[in-house]
């Protein structure tokens, strides 16, 4: 049973950005499915949620969050959410409702780009540092929206409001718990002033010897994991899931020169040319089959390096897509070995 870590799933894509599969058509009875399912696996996993990506050529995550409240019990969805989909009444009406219907809280995932073309062919061409502080106005409104038990009114340089009450209104304990994913100065700091745990896309751990720990261990991290018994079991499965693909890596040459995300140039530089021998892996994120680093070995191994990051303040964790069952299972098993390495630490939270 996990009892201290925050660990959130991902939802299958309703559409596979995975450049290998970008031809392969899709069923939406059967994404349903995929839906109910990684929900289920998720919630009898011990997990505390399920992300729910968004961009242009993905189906609405709100609907994909309302499956997931009526196929689960306790399972909170993860929705990202970018300024440019929706306004910020909208939103937090949309956020108040399923509260309303379901008793159920919904968390958000602030995103303030994604891909760059899906911004400029909805004519958002807002530089970078810009799109974060018109985020921090547009969550501000947002959070103030839910909180505010009497008529609201917000004066913001992008967003304005006047004498609005919500209806319904939400209890404070389904008021959304707020991620943002960057390495960036401008993201970092948006985060702090929302109050929002902070999400970053793992380095290798030696890259962090000078950092200090987070006291307030509300830091988030996001990782791929494939574990199993043994190590040759894990790296047998990691191999046949992402092989090597020249065409995959020229995808992704090309999409990180078009990107102006931080987290995305730096990972890009890394060397990835032995990490076939690490813990840490980043094949699939060089091959453009996935959108962050892996650790792929035994349930001790994964753990091991896991619980550095951990130690960090990493206490939320958000996994890639998996694939099976049989990964949930597995993923369960290091998560449970990293509160037993961790647990003095662990208990203070």
């Amino acid at each position: 049973m996990i009892k201290y870590l925050k660990i959130y799933a991902t939802t299958p894509e309703s559409e596979p950005q995975n450049i290998s599969l970008k031809k392969t058509s899709v069923d939406g009875v059967k994404y349903h499915e995929k839906v109910i399912n990684t929900a289920r696996w998720s919630e009898v996993h011990g997990f505390e949620g399920t992300l729910i990506y968004s961009n242009n050529s993905l189906a609405d995550g709100w609907a994909i969050a309302q499956v997931v409240l009526q196929h689960t019990n306790h399972l909170t969805p993860l929705v990202a959410v970018n300024p440019v989909y929706i306004r910020p009444y909208a939103l937090a009406k949309r956020i108040a409702t399923l509260a309303f219907l379901y008793n159920r809280r919904v968390d958000i995932n602030w995103i303030a780009g994604g891909f760059q073309g899906d911004l400029v062919s909805l004519g958002d061409e807002t530089p970078h540092d810009e799109r974060y502080e018109k985020l921090f106005d547009y969550a501000s409104l947002v959070d103030g929206l839910l909180k505010t038990r009497r008529l609201h009114s917000h004066e913001g340089k992008y967003y304005k409001v006047k004498n609005i009450l919500m209806r319904p209104e939400i209890p404070k304990e389904m008021i959304p718990v707020q991620l943002i994913s960057g390495t960036s100065e401008a993201g970092l700091a948006t985060a702090e002033k929302l109050g929002a745990i902070k999400v970053k896309y793992a380095k290798p751990i030696a890259e962090y010897k000078d950092v200090k720990p987070d006291r307030n261990f509300n830091l988030g991290v996001r990782f791929g994991i494939i574990a199993r018994e043994t190590s040759e079991e894990a790296w047998e499965v990691a191999n046949a899931r992402y092989p090597d693909d020249m065409k995959g890596k020229m995808a992704h040459a090309m999409a990180t020169k078009a990107s102006d995300s931080n987290w995305h140039k730096d990972l890009s530089k890394l060397d990835a040319s032995d990490d076939d021998q690490n813990v840490y892996w980043l094949k699939p994120f060089h091959t453009y089959k996935t959108f962050c680093p892996y650790l792929v070995g035994s349930h001790d191994e994964v753990a091991e390096e896991l619980s550095k990051y951990v130690a960090l303040g990493h206490t939320s964790i958000i996994l890639d897509i998996m694939q099976e069952e049989d990964d949930f299972f597995h993923c369960r098993q290091v998560f449970e070995t990293v509160e037993l390495i961790l647990s003095d630490t662990l208990k203070k939270i």
